[in-house]
Parts: structure tokens; sequence; C-alpha cells
């Protein structure tokens, strides 16, 4: 819708709903102002709250239930905190409707604790990648609580339905005091000590921000995040939520869903084992099936159904080869007998034979070497001809 102008206004009820809407987007707030007025009226509890340092006042409405968590019911003139939601009426007046109520000095408290949860995230404290991961079906469940508290009996009778054969550690503590802290904390090391304890639940049932203070202090915090057992927090306070919410690796709203958390339903794990198996079982089914048409072609070649074929075929080959290569060993004997043949004419043609064959004689000393020159008349010679050899004597000799 356009802007109203002054040709064009917006009907007054037009402007109450975006004005109601705006108010409705403020969401919770925590306010504090002193209380001018009390009374009583269908079941509400209305407060005028005053602003201690400006003339501005507001209506609360608060469920008289709210009161249970304070030591005492507010009266006129206390100062209070309010975690508070607005909301127009149709009388056009802001009423707030106010979900918590804090008395005078807790608001100081809170915002202790809220500087120490900003400096414990800086550190690093509070990181998903330091969450530790619930096992599917814990061997035992450690639980730190008060002293025969409910919200034990809740733990028990949520565990034991779910999971009949779970085991619980129990360490019953003080969970609010001064005691509290060191207690807590000597439990918390206790079960993280038993190799059997896999998750610990931390509970008690709620309490007005000064009993859940030993659940924001820095020592039990700081104890959680060394600890190697996941550890649930399940304190049951969603206003003002103490710090062990933050550094625990899983935050229960009440005992009874920490008990959810932490123990598997039976028939779930059943029904998730019996998946498991179906898909097991379709998977090496698929798997053997493969396999099978794999043997079966493999059983269809020729070498498998005849294995004499590993020999018949090398034979074959053997023999083509043998068939080859036996006309080409006989021309190569044959050529190397014409060329040995032909060889063996050049030689005897240059041979000593031939030339005294063809009536020639070779003339030696009596050293053996050959007569080249005629020698003195005296000189006993031998002679070789065709047929044989013989000795003789020169008698007389020329040179040309």
């Amino acid at each position: 819708m356009s802007a109203p102008t002054a040709e064009q206004p917006w009907p007054l009820r037009v402007m109450l709903t975006h004005f109601r809407d705006w108010v409705g987007r403020l969401g919770q707030v925590w306010v504090a102002g002193e209380i001018s007025k009390v009374r009583a009226a269908g079941g509400q509890t209305y407060l005028t709250l005053r602003d201690e340092q400006g003339a501005v006042s507001a209506d609360v409405m608060i469920h008289p239930s709210r009161f249970a968590e304070l030591p005492r019911t507010p009266a006129q003139g206390d100062r209070v905190v309010l975690l508070v939601k607005a909301q127009v009426t149709k009388q056009t007046r802001i009423l707030l409707r106010a979900s918590h109520i804090h008395l005078s000095g807790l608001g100081d408290l809170l915002a202790q604790i809220e500087q120490r949860r900003r400096m414990l995230a800086q550190e690093g404290l509070f990181a998903e990648h330091r969450k530790r991961s619930r096992p599917l079906i814990p061997r035992r469940v450690g639980v730190v609580t008060g002293r025969d508290s409910d919200a034990l009996k809740d733990v028990r009778r949520i565990a034991t339905a779910r999971f009949p054969g779970v085991r619980l550690e129990v360490r019953e503590v003080a969970v609010q005091g001064r005691p509290a802290v060191p207690e807590i904390t000597a439990a918390l090391l206790d079960l993280d000590e038993n190799a059997e304890v896999d998750v610990i639940i931390v509970t008690r049932g709620g309490g007005s921000l000064e009993d859940l203070l030993p659940f924001s202090d820095e020592g039990l915090v700081r104890t959680v995040a060394a600890m190697r057992t996941p550890v649930i927090s399940a304190i049951g306070h969603e206003a003002d939520r103490p710090i062990l919410d933050d550094v625990a690796d899983a935050r229960a709203a009440t005992p009874t869903h920490a008990a959810t958390l932490a123990v598997p339903d039976v028939a779930e794990v059943l029904q998730h084992v019996q998946t498991l198996r179906r898909r097991m079982r379709t998977r090496v089914s698929s798997r053997v099936e493969h396999e099978r048409h794999r043997l079966d072609a493999s059983c269809q070649r020729r070498v498998l159904r005849d294995p004499r074929t590993l020999i018949d075929l090398p034979r074959e080959r053997l023999e083509i080869t043998h068939q080859r290569l036996l006309p080409a060993v006989e021309r190569l004997v044959e050529r190397q007998r014409v060329e040995a043949s032909g060889l063996d004419l050049q030689l005897r043609a240059l041979s000593p034979q031939a030339t005294l064959d063809r009536g020639y004689a070779l003339v030696t000393d009596s050293s053996g070497a050959l007569v080249r020159t005629p020698p003195a008349a005296g000189t006993r010679v031998h002679v070789r001809v065709q047929a044989g050899r013989f000795d003789a004597a020169v008698e007389g000799s020329e040179r040309e």
C-alpha cells in the first residue's frame, strides 16, 4: 500500500493495523522498571511498570504461576526485570505480556552471565566442531541430578521404556547453593573416567535464576568443555538458560527430552537393523547374480568348453608355419649348394693343381721356396708335376 497523503489518507483502522504489525515485530525483550501498581483480574496479574528515570509507564500482564520461581510475590515498589512481548489493545493502548520475571538485582546477574557467555564463546568453547557425537546404543548413561529428584525419575522412566536393558550410572549431588559447583564437577569427572559411560545427562527441574547460577559457573563450563564423554544439558529453563546449555554437546528442554536424546527407542533400532539387513541382502544377492552371469559367460567360451583348443590352435599354427618354413629352407639349401658349387669351381680354377693339370710344373729349392730365377748349375731342386714329383739337378741355366 502506498504511503498516506492529505489527498489519500489511511483509514484509522489501517493505521492501527500497521501499528500493531510494527509493534509485533519487536519480539520478546527484557525490560527493567519499578512496579507502581498491582491488581488481579480474570486469572491474570496486571502490573503498572514505571521507568525510574523517566515519566513513562506501561501495563504488564503476567500469569501468577510465573511468581512460583521467585522467593516472594512482587509488590508495589519492587524493581523487576521482565521478559515481555508488546501488543496493541483494542483501546489502542500498549500492553506488555510477560513470560518471565525477576526481582531487583537479578538484572545485574543476567548481565554478568551474558558477559561471561560472550567471553567463553569468543574462546571457541561453544563451537560446533567441538561437539562430541552421542553413541547409538550407550553401554551406560551417566546421570548427574539432585537428590531424590523428579528429574531422575523422569529420566529412568523414559530410558527404561525406550530401551529396557539400559543401565544408569547415577550421581546425586547438590544442584543449587554453594556446594553445587564442586559436587557437580566432581560427579562429572568421576563419570568421565568411567570407560563404560558413553553419555552423561546433567539435569534438574528448572528453578529461579539464583537456583540455576551454578550451571553458569565458569569452572564448571570449562570442565564440561574438556571432557571426552558427550554431555546433555537438561536444566529446563528457556528464558535465561545457563551457560551449560551452550557448552554441552546437546540441550534438552526437559529431563524426559534428555532421556530420548541419550537412549534410542529399541523398536526404532530393531527396525533400523531390519532395514540394514534387507539392504545388505539385496546388495549381496545382486552381487552374487552379477558374478553368476560372469561365470556363465566364461563357461560359454570355447577354451573352457573344450580345453584341447589350448593345444590344437598352437599346433595348427605350428603345422602351418612348418609347411611354410620347409620349402623356404629347401630353397635356401639349394641356393647355398649352387653357390658352393660355383665357389668350388672358382677355387679349383685358381688352385695350383689346375695349373699343373695344364702341363706346368712347380720347382722349389731345398728350403721349399719357389724357384723364380734360373739357379746355378749343380743346384738340386724339387719338381712337382700333374702326376707327382721328382728331384733334379741343374746342369745349366740361362736368364731371359
